[in-house]
């Protein structure tokens, strides 16, 4: 408990040491340093040395912009080996207005930030100006001193309270490091961007660099398209046949008559198995030729020959049916009126069905049909 007559807040040696109130001023400690850290934009460890040269497009965050001739870039957290990319903006949606390359801060403000970093957990004892052999430094490339294949790098590190330098070399096919970059270095292993192909390159001091290719990434896989709108359930297809042009016109051949009356099928016996099936035909709204003909063909029905149904075929029977009295009236038939001939007091009656017509009749089956039109009749 706090001291007699002293605030629930007070910090006094007495308060901290015997009144419990280590823990609140340690976690004042750590917001003020995290305070620090966000109002000077350092979210890394190379943030307590370098200042961000960009800040993201789509969360804000300051980061590190590296761009070449080509056109690409690339954004990172932080400056030093695993190289972490920025997450959302490897595609950035929106443009970046870079403030220049990255840029050492101050050695007064790295001492504070350091300092703020160790309280925030982001640093675990750092003093500015230690360095530990097995973690990375940050340096600033201050010359470069190139013959042939060979580069003499002098390079200062950034954490050096009195500008403490380092040389290293490596070879090179073609200039990869000038005045101004930034590497990293753990004992003598160093890393930097290469910015030409902006891919991290880690080498041994004085080995030789190799760049590797960039890795060719897979074009976008285009974008679903849309599902299509559920279509109506289709009604019940009949077989598709091909409509005879103008086939009305057309006079019946002497092959084309027994489909109407053959040995085994006579056309009495036709038109009393199709006339009922016909007129239902009609009364579903069935009634065209070539309609009437998919019907007959779907339910099983055979011509007086035993073959399909055509659309032509069909027309003739049709027209025997329906422009025939004698095949579609019944006599006696309470309510139908039988057709009188013009002069005729009364009609005469009509046969109850048609007559078996032999194959060798080939005159008499045309004069049946002549209602018709033309028959054909080879001799």
């Amino acid at each position: 408990m706090t001291g007699f007559n002293h605030y629930a807040d007070c910090g006094c040696g007495w308060c901290v040491n015997y009144g419990g109130r280590s823990q609140l001023l340690a976690d004042l400690r750590q917001r003020d340093a995290v305070n620090v850290l966000k109002s000077n934009a350092a979210r890394s460890i190379s943030g307590c040395y370098v200042n961000p040269n960009a800040k993201c497009p789509v969360c804000g965050d300051a980061v590190y912009f590296y761009a070449n001739e080509h056109g690409s870039r690339v954004f990172f957290d932080d400056l030093g080996p695993p190289w972490p990319k920025h997450h959302c903006t490897d595609n950035p949606r929106e443009p970046v207005y870079p403030r220049g390359a990255p840029t050492r801060r101050t050695r007064g403000l790295m001492q504070e930030l350091i300092a703020a970093a160790n309280a925030a957990g982001l640093f675990k004892n750092k003093v500015f100006g230690r360095r530990i052999p097995e973690e990375w430094s940050l340096l600033l490339v201050v010359t470069v001193d190139r013959h042939g294949d060979e580069n003499t790098v002098a390079a200062e590190f950034l954490d050096s309270q009195n500008g403490e330098t380092t040389q290293f070399k490596c070879q090179s096919t073609d200039p990869i490091l000038e005045p101004g970059d930034l590497v990293n270095m753990k004992g003598s292993e160093i890393s930097f961007v290469h910015k030409a192909t902006l891919i991290p390159v880690t080498f041994m001091d004085g080995a030789m660099i190799v760049i590797p290719e960039k890795a060719i990434e897979a074009p976008p896989s285009p974008p679903p398209l849309p599902a299509d709108p559920p279509k109506a359930k289709p009604k019940a297809a009949f077989p598709k046949l091909k409509r005879a042009a103008d086939y009305s016109r057309e006079p019946m051949t002497e092959a084309e008559m027994v489909h109407f009356n053959s040995d085994k099928v006579g056309l009495g016996a036709l038109f009393a198995k199709l006339e009922p099936i016909v007129k239902a035909y009609a009364r579903d709204q069935t009634r065209k030729p070539v309609d009437v003909s998919r019907r007959l063909n779907a339910d099983g029905h055979t011509t007086a020959a035993g073959a399909a149904w055509t659309p032509r075929l069909v027309h003739f029977l049709l027209a025997l049916m329906f422009n025939n009295p004698r095949m579609d009236k019944k006599p006696n038939d309470p309510g139908v009126r039988t057709a009188r001939p013009a002069g005729s007091a009364t009609a005469k009656t009509a046969p109850t069905g048609a007559a078996r017509i032999s194959m060798d009749d080939k005159d008499g089956l045309a004069r049946l049909l002549s209602s018709l039109g033309r028959v054909t009749v080879k001799h």
